[in-house]
């Protein structure tokens, strides 16, 4: 299964700095939750179609320009997302793993994420 999201914003970045003040927290954590909840609602109508547990992932990510980010705080920027794609599978983010290696490429008419969902062998 695939799930294309648009590229996380920088305030989610691992390595953003938000600043000191509590209201700088707070809109962090708007954003944080905002990102969760997309994931969430574009998993959603996949799960009644699956009748297996989801056990990883791997992301494709897609950037405007050949100024790519590094892959950890790329990947690190989608944590949200992940948690979204289990908060809509009713699952604890504990047991889902990256299976492989992130890619990075330029695609600047539809800059995206895409995170494709692996299922455990029946």
């Amino acid at each position: 299964m695939k799930i294309t999201l648009p590229i996380p914003d920088r305030e989610v970045s691992p390595n953003a700095s938000r600043g000191q003040s509590r209201w700088a927290a707070i809109k962090k954590s708007k954003i944080v939750k905002e990102h969760r909840e997309r994931a969430r609602i574009a998993t959603f109508p996949y799960v009644g179609d699956c009748d297996k547990t989801p056990v990883g992932y791997s992301l494709a990510h897609y950037f405007p320009t050949m100024a790519f980010r590094d892959e950890d705080n790329a990947d690190g920027a989608c944590k949200a997302y992940r948690d979204g794609i289990c908060d809509a599978f009713g699952m604890s983010d504990k047991n889902f793993c990256k299976m492989k290696l992130s890619t990075r490429e330029k695609d600047a008419k539809n800059p995206r994420v895409e995170i494709t969902i692996y299922f455990e062998a029946l």
